[in-house]
């Protein structure tokens, strides 16, 4: 089953890194405006990409160094003349395993905190189980009261970057289970009001999830090689804010 919840216990680090200057004395000028970057020591699977160190400023390489798995969250506004974004490029839900379940259903097997039941023998589509939306903090025993969200809505995750993947990689994106909350089981309601905006035009309205709501935007922002703005980023620090063990940071000159 899927963790939902934030482990007190587990550190995140985020690294500042600083665009111009740092304060001497080693105090680092805080603030949504400076380059920043994130690494998240949360357990997670190894990162769809190789890339791991990136220049803030640009998508130019950086002479920081780069010590795997720490990866850096770059820092960049959405460019205003990108392809427009088609939803159809983005291929789900596929049954990659060929067992007659989609992805869609498989989620839905997983994070079922009971015995799920399916529509008929053929045990194809589910029908019933038990789901907590820690968007809202509402259980669910009906499955087709549920949509299966993508933490990173997939128009951020074109804006992002994504917008340069081929039809391959898209779906790969779309449909992953490898990472615990890359796919949620959500009421459609709140799925639908969050649309495909951010932390910084929405937030899940059970404020007990906002840590693991942050973290796991950024762990995966990172593991697939994202962009975030400025206000994205500002919506974020403001929301690990919320941890119980608060995150740590480092001025990286």
């Amino acid at each position: 089953m899927k963790s939902k919840f934030f482990n007190p216990a587990t550190s995140l680090t985020i690294l500042l890194v600083a665009g111009l200057f740092v304060a001497c004395g080693g105090a680092s000028q805080s603030g949504i405006g400076q380059e920043a970057a994130l690494k998240s020591v949360k357990t997670a699977n190894p990162s769809p990409t190789t890339a791991s160190s990136f220049d803030l400023r640009g998508d130019t390489p950086t002479e920081i160094p780069a010590v795997s798995p720490e990866q850096l969250l770059r820092i960049a506004e959405v460019p205003p003349d990108l392809p427009s974004y088609d939803r159809d490029d983005w291929r789900h839900w596929v049954d990659g395993d060929k067992d007659c379940q989609n992805t869609r259903h498989e989620v839905l097997i997983e994070e079922s905190l009971a015995k799920v039941a399916f529509k008929t023998d053929r045990k194809c589509q589910v029908a019933t189980g038990e789901w907590f939306d820690p968007y809202t903090g509402e259980t669910v025993t009906d499955a087709t009261r549920l949509d299966i969200d993508h933490m990173i809505p997939l128009k951020n995750a074109h804006n992002s970057g994504g917008w340069a993947w081929d039809k391959s990689r898209k779906a790969a994106f779309a449909n992953d289970m490898s990472y615990a909350d890359h796919l949620i089981a959500v009421t459609a309601s709140a799925n639908r009001k969050k649309g495909a905006r951010g932390p910084e035009e929405w937030k899940p309205t059970n404020r007990g999830y906002w840590c693991d709501y942050a973290i796991d935007w950024v762990q995966i922002k990172t593991d697939w090689d994202f962009s975030a703005t400025k206000a994205e980023w500002g919506a974020l620090q403001e929301i690990l804010e919320t941890c119980d063990s608060t995150p740590s940071k480092t001025t990286i000159p």
